[in-house]
């Protein structure tokens, strides 16, 4: 929030850039400014506030709190880690050899695919300095703490990487991002904002509820309040791919905020959640074996695990999910609730009457929702950090228009080599047309043209790379759903490194999705969904219909969707309408 009063007028810009539509109409306020979203997502302007130099103030409906930017003043300094806040201790475990032997593992990041290290050859000097720039600062800047199975001995407290911030109100050239030299001036006013705070821009606007519910969560957890528990759980049934589950476990988070209890997450399948994702803030690691001391004295107490009520809602329709989340959550005097959940509920409940005043005063909104609690629940292991930073430090770039483009085939593609060779560019041909369609409507003329193509089918993603060398850019890990493989057949320790790597390259291409500036869904698959409400950008977003990917289902169709026009902003999809479909929202 803006504080101060008065009057605050626009700096000029250019008539290039007013004339391609960056700069917002002049406002005024008493006390705070707010900035109408724009449909290109978040963009930053200049504005001299107050006589105290120039503020970067960020165009996505967001408050920009002056204290977090620095005045042109202050002079130059290097990039520096930040103090970071005390965090939440973790107890020390007597782990059992089984867990020891799990907390070995450790993800190993492959060299980047050719097909990025190709653009990556072609960098000028300014775009190299840039992407070293992230590089370097954000593994920590947008890092948690391992947790649970995850943790380090012995375990740090749980808490945000530090910021990587620089004091100065603008990079001079040489440094940082530098000074501004083509593509698109939002994406390079982001990357100016990055270098004053010290993290990324994102588009959600922190409130009163993280720093509370942390506090809540600890004092439930270490025994100080009475218990009140809410547990999501993955254990020996089917809980769906990746998207289903982060679905499930958004929404139960949610429902932890609102109804006052502490959150945990338990998957057994593939491999527990602990070692996959990291905490910046809460422990929301499983409460473990017999084998293994409990990290928190909660689950030790006998009264505790005498009040325990299991809830089973997988496969839910749309309509028992409504009900469920808008009138029985709350009803639960169980001291301990454990749901098993693959839906989501998140955007569908600022529709419900009686829920969503509660989200108005948490300052959540349909279009950040997401992007708040998420990131404020989990973060990707630093080693897949490092590698998902590898492609976007160069989506980041100004110079570079990146669409999301991801092709559902079907789990077919990942087992059989005959089914999966039938998967062409030619089958699929709606897709690239319409990344074509976007980047002429959308990329400023001097951008670069990036397809980054998520999908199943291995053979699709080798044509793609042939038909256009160029454009395409795919992340080269090998493709696997290894959380029904082991619910279908099982498998011991031998396994689970396979099934862990498995789960970590579908992080680690989910969350590298959500760094791009347009993205291309499959209808009716959720996988592609998580990024985009991660990014927390509406208006950039189309789905496409795939008649290939439930047969059964198309055949039950009386007419088929029509072509979408991707030039067209009517063809865009908000979020709401995006969770009506599969996996709901």
């Amino acid at each position: 929030m803006v504080a101060g009063g008065g009057a605050i007028a626009l700096q000029s810009f250019s008539e290039a850039e007013e004339e391609e539509g960056l700069l917002p109409q002049p406002t005024t306020a008493s006390s705070a400014i707010r900035v109408r979203p724009i449909t290109a997502g978040p963009l930053v302007f200049l504005l001299p506030l107050l006589g105290f130099g120039v503020v970067v103030l960020a165009l996505s409906g967001l408050f920009v709190s002056p204290t977090t930017l620095f005045s042109a003043a202050e002079g130059k300094k290097a990039v520096v880690a930040q103090e970071r806040e005390p965090g939440v201790q973790q107890r020390v475990v007597e782990w059992s050899p089984e867990d020891q032997a799990l907390r070995s593992y450790r993800w190993e990041a492959p060299a980047v695919h050719e097909s990025l290290q190709r653009h990556l050859d072609q960098l000028t000097a300014a775009e190299n300095r840039t992407r070293s720039w992230l590089l370097e600062t954000r593994t920590t800047s947008t890092s948690g703490v391992g947790i649970g199975l995850g943790s380090t001995d012995p375990p740090e407290a749980i808490r945000p990487g530090a910021a990587m911030a620089v004091s100065g109100a603008f990079p001079e050239k040489g440094e940082g991002p530098g000074e501004f030299e083509g593509g698109a001036r939002s994406k390079y006013y982001e990357l100016v904002q990055e270098w004053q705070t010290g993290r990324p821009v994102d588009s959600c606007e922190k409130g009163s509820w993280e720093s509370e519910y942390t506090t809540l969560h600890a004092e439930m957890m270490n025994g100080t309040l009475p218990p009140s528990l809410i547990e999501y759980t993955c254990a020996k049934e089917k809980c769906g791919g990746l998207a289903d589950r982060l679905l499930g476990t958004a929404s139960t988070f949610l429902y932890a905020i609102l109804t006052r209890r502490a959150f945990s997450i338990s998957w057994t399948q593939p491999v527990p959640f602990d070692l996959i994702f990291d905490s910046p803030h809460i422990d929301w690691s499983q409460a473990y074996p017999n084998t293994t001391t409990p990290p928190n004295p909660i689950y030790s107490d006998t009264q505790t695990l005498g009040d325990r009520l299991d809830v089973d809602a997988m496969n839910w329709s749309s309509k028992k999910v409504d009900d469920f989340f808008e009138k029985g959550v709350s009803a639960f005097k169980q001291a301990w609730v454990r749901l098993s959940l693959n839906r989501g509920t998140v955007l569908r409940s600022f529709s419900y009457p009686s829920i969503r005043p509660q989200l108005d005063q948490l300052g959540l909104t349909a279009t950040t929702a997401y992007s708040c609690l998420l990131p404020y629940l989990i973060r990707p292991k630093k080693s897949a950090l490092e590698f998902i930073n590898q492609y976007t430090s160069f989506f980041a770039l100004p110079s570079v228009f990146v669409v999301g483009v991801q092709i559902r085939t079907g789990d077919f593609s990942l087992r059989l080599d005959t089914f999966d060779s039938n998967q062409t560019v030619s089958r699929y041909s709606s897709f690239f047309t319409c990344a074509e369609a976007v980047s002429r409507t959308y990329a400023h003329p001097s951008q670069k043209i990036i397809y980054y193509l998520l999908s199943d089918s291995h053979a699709l993603k080798e044509e793609a790379l042939r038909m256009f060398p160029e454009r395409v850019v795919v992340s080269g890990l090998s493709q696997s759903h290894p959380e029904i493989e082991k619910a279908e057949s099982g498998w011991g320790w031998e396994g689970v490194k396979g099934a862990a790597d498995g789960m970590m390259g579908s992080v680690v291409e989910m969350w590298t999705f959500a760094a791009t500036d347009f993205q291309i869904l499959t209808a009716r698959s959720g996988f592609g969904k998580i990024p985009t409400w991660i990014r927390g950008r509406p208006g950039t977003t189309i789905q496409i219909f795939n008649p290939y990917l439930e047969v059964a289902y198309t055949k039950s169709l009386k007419t088929l969707p029509p072509e979408v026009d991707c030039t067209s902003d009517e063809t865009l999809k908000s979020f709401t309408e995006m969770a009506q479909g599969w996996s709901l929202g």
